[in-house]
């Protein structure tokens, strides 16, 4: 996805994928989000550390797990209103 040799700017259109830069911002405020490094007040992001971020984000679905019912209860087997 990213070029793992590349160091990327904060404001680098390629970053666009992850989210918006104030979303960016803030998770660098919370410490959640990607590892980055700091120039001064520059934010860069190492290629290599966005792809392995990307990676530790995806979300696998278990095929094997039987599907549940979305069928609502009986009226009767409901609390009250």
């Amino acid at each position: 996805m990213f070029d793992p040799e590349k160091l990327y700017l904060s404001d680098d259109p390629a970053l666009d994928i992850l989210g918006k830069p104030q979303t960016r911002a803030h998770w660098r405020s919370e410490g959640v989000g990607p590892p980055y490094v700091k120039f001064g007040g520059r934010v860069a992001y190492r290629g290599r550390d966005l792809n392995e971020w990307v990676e530790s984000q995806v979300v696998r679905t278990d095929q094997t797990r039987p599907r549940r019912s979305h069928t609502r209860k009986p009226a009767e087997a409901r609390p009250a209103a």
